[in-house]
């Protein structure tokens, strides 16, 4: 099975560019079905000289949860185990990122992650941090504990120094088992193939289009049974559900745990149950019912509560479960998305129904570009396959075009809120907006992204001074969005045109993304030379990109500048305002 995940991860020489955190981003956007990758990664990854074992740092207030994650490839795949010791330097992350008082106490690499999840913490914006070891080997105990031990002391740090309820704060070890599964549940929903024969007091068949199901009523014995011999696995059909289930308040499960110990005779009642994807199932009338496969979809927290539930009247706990059995793929996405709680049915799975967001799908068609959804998730492959040179994500489009039209705050800290808060997804997606537009701001964020992979790349060779303070200041969180933002605020001094509408602007000629971005990039490599100098104090400042103040000043005096400096400029602006209608 770990064959299937080599070979796929093998295919994503998209993922190239990162080198030894290839393995590491593969797991992130796996595990969290993360549409595009590249921009978390221009933002997340904080691996390099004095990271104090720091690879990554992905925090999103929008789920209310951070990881913080450290990779190993191993070149000898033989070996039976990875280095404790490496697991073991997690304790070293720990203390640097939770335990450091003071900002200047931390590593330069690590200062703006440091401010942020210091700021999100304070804010009580995180409830789950997840601390994961990364590798290429097989998987052992003693990784698992010293993990755990790790996890323990980070909850003791953060709950000594932030006001956080409900805090949870796991340690996982991804080695070559759990990623496969992962990687496997993805392309089948169905992991644990076993068949099972399951005491029930009475049960009814229900169907519809494409599926059919059995509903009944199980004993808690039965499901707590599975869950100690399969864990994860048995959440294959949605693993990002799984996961939201263990980020959940730590009260809901502790209540479904009191009920169980407590009033086992009402858990029944107050509980919502199980819904679970299945091959087949039997049921003849009688006591008991066969199911052959399974895959919970809805009820993790339940399961996972119960499964570690130590009480003496757990025989007394009955739960209603319902077996779909479906064979149609779309269908089954759909169950999965509309049936998991822990994981609702995101704003954006409804916005993809509105009059801008259908159209927008249908002139992306036209221009040759793919994968614009209109903010619909996809399917589990969506996330798996190698992205297309002419592929275009609704999510990070949203990003961009909330950026370049002054809310820079909202493409890095809030994009959930985009989708979900009419207000704001009226002014980033109003009725006027085109497709066309948005490649023209999407190409400009990939064009600044790829300007700091390179940066990066080259990190080993002597650098200038400019590109010292160039990769100093993409070192701060959020900055490719202000840099969009500032640019935007700035573009009449570029096109030597003033544009009364930004939303009118666009390419003149129908470019690929690759043609896009390389139209920018004379343009982008001039007025980056001016962001270490004039966009850093709001990176730099008490809330980020949040401090709106600190935001406008910057921008305004970065208008200024690049105005003053057009002359100097003029040829690589001049070339680039041919190819933009305004």
């Amino acid at each position: 099975m770990t064959e299937a995940l080599e070979a796929a991860l093998g295919q994503r020489d998209d993922l190239n560019q990162y080198k030894s955190a290839k393995r590491m981003l593969f797991a992130l956007q796996l595990s969290l079905d993360l549409e595009d990758i590249h921009s978390i990664a221009a933002t997340a990854l904080t691996d390099g000289a004095d990271d104090k074992s720091c690879d990554l740092v992905y925090i999103d207030r929008d789920s209310r949860s951070m990881i913080l994650a450290q990779g190993y490839e191993a070149g000898n795949v033989s070996q039976s185990q990875a280095p404790q010791t490496k697991a073991s330097t997690l304790h070293q992350a720990v203390n640097w990122l939770f335990g450091a008082n003071f900002e200047s106490d931390v590593p330069a690499r690590l200062r703006s992650a440091w401010r942020e999840l210091n700021e999100a913490l304070a804010d009580g914006a995180i409830e789950n941090v997840e601390i994961w070891f990364v590798h290429n080997l097989p998987e052992n105990n003693q990784i698992a504990e010293e993990l755990q031990a790790v996890a323990n002391a980070a909850y003791r740090i953060i709950a000594a120094r932030y006001s956080v309820d409900d805090l949870s704060v796991t340690g996982t070890e991804i080695g070559r088992e759990t990623l496969s599964d992962r990687y496997e549940g993805s392309r089948t929903p169905i992991l644990v193939g076993e068949k099972f024969t399951i005491p029930v007091s009475g049960a009814f068949p229900e169907r519809g289009e494409n599926w059919s199901a059995l509903c009944a009523s199980i004993p808690a014995t039965w499901l707590r049974s599975q869950f100690s011999v399969h864990k994860e696995r048995l959440f294959s059909a949605n693993i990002r559900g799984y996961l939201g289930s263990t980020r959940s308040q730590s009260n809901i499960n502790n209540g479904i745990q009191a009920t169980a110990r407590d009033q086992p005779g009402r858990f029944w009642a107050y509980n919502n149950g199980i819904t679970a994807l299945v091959h087949e199932f039997e049921y003849d009338g009688g006591e008991s019912i066969q199911v052959t496969g399974i895959a919970i979809v809805n009820g993790a927290q339940t399961t996972g509560a119960l499964g570690s539930t130590d009480s003496q009247r757990m025989e007394e706990v009955r739960i209603l479960a319902r077996f779909i059995k479906c064979d149609d793929a779309a269908t089954v996405q759909d169950i999965v998305r509309y049936n998991n709680r822990q994981n609702p049915t995101q704003a954006s799975d409804f916005r993809s129904n509105d009059r801008v967001q259908s159209r927008l799908v249908k002139d992306f068609e036209g221009l040759g570009v793919v994968g614009y959804n209109g903010g619909r998730r996809g399917g589990a492959e969506d996330v798996i396959r190698r992205p297309g040179e002419n592929q275009l994500a609704a999510s990070v489009a949203a990003q961009a075009l909330a950026a370049f039209h002054g809310r820079p705050d909202v493409a890095y800290h809030e994009k959930g809120q985009i989708w979900e808060q009419d207000a704001i997804y009226s002014t980033v997606f109003p009725e006027r907006v085109s497709a066309r537009h948005i490649l023209f701001v999407y190409s400009l964020l990939r064009a600044l992204e790829q300007s700091k992979i390179a940066l990066g790349s080259r990190s080993s060779d002597p650098q200038t001074q400019r590109d010292q303070e160039l990769a100093k200041w993409f070192g701060m969180r959020g900055s490719t969005f202000l840099a969009v933002a500032a640019i935007g605020a700035s573009i009449e001094s570029v096109l030597d045109v003033p544009v009364s509408d930004r939303y009118n602007l666009e390419f003149r000629k129908n470019l690929s993304i690759p043609k896009a971005i390389e139209a920018w990039i004379p343009v982008t490599t001039s007025l980056l030379s001016l962001a270490p100098d004039q966009l850093t104090s709001p990176l730099s400042s008490t809330g980020g990109l949040r401090n709106r103040v600190a935001v406008d000043a910057a921008m305004k005096t970065y208008r200024a500048v690049v105005s003053a400096t057009s002359q100097v400029n003029k040829p690589i602006y001049a070339d680039f305002a041919d190819k933009v209608k305004s």
